[in-house]
């Protein structure tokens, strides 16, 4: 058993928290806000795997993570397996998609299996992938932890850290010190501010990504459509989210007129009839861009500091894989 501090209460970082309260460590996690208040919480919640491997392998993981969790938060996270469509305008993108995984649909089968997309499609690949709520999978992984004996601060944050030698000795916070024997940066965005206190240097920033929620009104649409960089995702509830852009903004998380114009844009181009949709909000959320955009599950040169950052638009999607890796590297050390 170790003494490990989790830094960050985003998707992340509770799953991490979760599966090492699993493994039967001592847990602390501290968040300087409330969980999942960044871009855990602002994500449409849609778990669409691309060609990466790891992308897959961490949704494999979902139906165990998701029914270990509900049952040990008494939480419900709404995950559902769907089908989703990924359309084309272009002959050059019904080349790429008939390359893809999936089931290819001609327009007249596209317009069967969703008449609400748009008569412009020429096809469409049909894949199955999942979705949940966000804030409530960050909260159910958090309780779920602490049904195990993880401690959850919220509005506490990491506001250094003491070495002794290589090592990380205790994390400071403004409560007092805590002593660790492992920590795990989990910062998002912020992860670079956080290690640079501890001497180390992460590659990592922010990219601010809009969405908005409609009222479909007598508009129905059965499935996710996925498009270029944006999507809709119909919910439980009846609405449907829309996303999601892809701005260098720094640290500024406010919605733009330009940002939200594009969203509405994209909804009507995939389905005409959102047209006619009430606009219900619209938000936005700073996600963590590596460099090389590959997310960051490693050790550093500080003997027990690990850093799990830089996953951009898939945080939702690979942190049970993210949580797993980091279990690993502690269990090899041993």
């Amino acid at each position: 058993m170790a003494r490990v501090i989790v830094v960050g209460g985003g998707v992340i970082g509770c799953a991490v928290a979760e599966r090492l309260s699993q493994d039967r460590h001592q847990v602390t996690l501290l968040e300087r806000d409330q969980l999942g208040a960044h871009a855990s919480g602002a994500a449409a919640g849609e778990l669409s795997p691309s060609s990466l491997p790891g992308d897959h392998d961490s949704l494999a993981m979902f139906p165990e993570v998701v029914a270990r969790v509900e049952k040990d938060s008494a939480m419900s996270v709404e995950y559902h397996v769907q089908q989703g469509l990924r359309p084309a305008f272009t002959q050059e993108e019904v080349a790429s998609l008939k390359n893809e995984k999936g089931r290819w649909l001609d327009a007249a089968e596209c317009r069967e299996t969703e008449p609400a997309l748009s008569h412009d499609v020429l096809g469409a690949i049909l894949l199955e992938h999942a979705h949940l709520t966000p804030p409530r999978f960050v909260r159910a992984l958090a309780r779920a932890g602490a049904a195990r004996g993880a401690v959850i601060h919220e509005g506490t944050p990491a506001v250094g850290f003491q070495r002794d030698g290589q090592s990380i000795a205790t994390v400071r916070t403004p409560n007092g010190a805590i002593t660790a024997d492992w920590v795990v940066i989990a910062a998002g965005p912020w992860s670079r501010e956080v290690a640079s206190g501890a001497g180390v240097d992460v590659d990592v920033r922010p990219q601010r990504g809009q969405l908005a929620a409609l009222d479909p009104g007598s508009t129905v649409l059965k499935r996710s459509v996925f498009w270029s960089n944006g999507y809709l995702v119909p919910k439980g509830d009846g609405t449907v989210i829309v996303g999601g852009t892809e701005e260098d903004s720094g640290f500024d998380d406010r919605p733009t007129l330009n940002g939200v114009a594009s969203l509405l844009q994209l909804a009507r181009t995939l389905v005409p009839g959102l047209g006619a949709a009430s606009l219900l909000r619209v938000w936005a959320g700073l996600r963590p861009v590596t460099g090389d955009g590959k997310p960051i599950v490693a050790g550093t040169d500080v003997r027990n500091l690990i850093v799990a950052t830089g996953h951009h638009r898939k945080g939702i999607l690979l942190a049970p894989l993210a949580a797993v890796r980091v279990s690993e590297l502690i269990s090899r050390s041993r």
